[in-house]
């Protein structure tokens, strides 16, 4: 986690919370990094800009965005964020405005305020929190507050050798994930989800023609092949030695990568965000929506080396 030297926490999008804001004072403090706390007001009417009431002009964007500043502040000199930190609050679309912010200066982590989900609830973030998770070029962690203590980290892979830029990413996330476990003093847990494309087909189909045992031993094949590229890439990062608990899980990603995050009550998932399209470059998989939808712990997401960002910095 020493690779943060920029950290942006952004007040909106998100909910934006004491302990978040404690928790990024204390990874700054540890990495000596820079702390900015962000807030973005939305842009008043322009009818409602100027208001004449008792005999002078009221400018309303200004009273809201000195509002917003003082309250951050506030709220930063309670956690005791220190003079040093950085407090600003700008007008504009949330996650824009955010990504600008990244763009003009160079912060290479966002972390968001994210509430508590409970069990019975469906996990969601809003719309501008997906659009940081989809567009922002650097990682972005929504931070929800912790529900186990110690804290338990579930890095998801998807390892492929012959696609550099998901193995690229894979990797980066168990960096992050191994780091962070450190830092935590954590568990470390990595979860890959295989399955043999159209088993159901090959099993029930009259024009397959294949036996059970005949799917069977391609089922065992293709875990086989899963398992030894998960090796590989623990291998390669020597993940071995920080005694981490792998789970190989069969079955849908987008299905059974939730459901083993709650069996291992994570504290916070690392996953990547980003798939190859072919036409269009670099995209967020439906595989990874599904997820970021679907867990209910924080969720630190990255991007592979090389994402560009659709939002301009101007």
């Amino acid at each position: 986690m020493d690779r943060f030297k920029s950290i942006l926490v952004s007040a909106s999008p998100g909910h934006l919370q004491a302990e978040t804001l404690r928790s990024a004072i204390r990874l700054a403090h540890t990495n000596h990094a820079r702390l900015t706390v962000l807030d973005v007001a939305p842009p008043v009417p322009l009818m409602y800009r100027a208001l004449h009431s008792q005999g002078r002009v009221v400018d309303v964007q200004s009273q809201l965005i000195r509002h917003r500043q003082e309250s951050l502040r506030h709220l930063a000199d309670n956690t005791r964020a220190g003079a040093e930190t950085v407090v600003t609050v700008l007008e504009g679309e949330p996650f824009i405005e955010v990504i600008r912010h990244v763009l003009l200066h160079d912060n290479d982590l966002v972390i968001v305020g994210g509430e508590e989900v409970e069990r019975t609830a469906t996990p969601e973030f809003s719309s501008d929190v997906m659009h940081l998770l989809r567009k922002c070029p650097v990682p972005v962690w929504v931070m929800r507050p912790p529900r186990v203590r110690p804290s338990r980290i579930l890095a998801l892979v998807d390892p492929d050798p012959g696609d550099p830029v998901r193995d690229s990413l894979n990797g980066l996330v168990v960096e992050l994930a191994t780091s962070l476990s450190r830092r935590e003093d954590a568990e470390l847990h990595v979860g890959h989800a295989w399955e043999l494309p159209g088993e159901a087909m090959l099993r029930s189909s009259p024009y397959a023609g294949l036996s059970d045992d005949v799917v069977d031993a391609m089922v065992a094949a293709a875990e086989g092949v899963h398992r030894d590229r998960l090796g590989a890439l623990l291998d390669r990062y020597d993940v071995t030695s920080r005694a981490a608990d792998v789970h190989l899980v069969a079955g849908s990603a987008g299905t059974v990568l939730p459901l083993l995050a709650e069996r291992v009550s994570a504290s916070v998932v690392v996953m990547g965000t980003v798939a190859r399209t072919g036409i269009r470059g670099l995209i967020i998989g439906n595989t990874a929506e599904t997820i970021l939808r679907s867990v209910r712990c924080s969720v630190l997401a990255v991007k592979p080396p090389g994402f560009v960002t659709p939002v301009s910095a101007s």
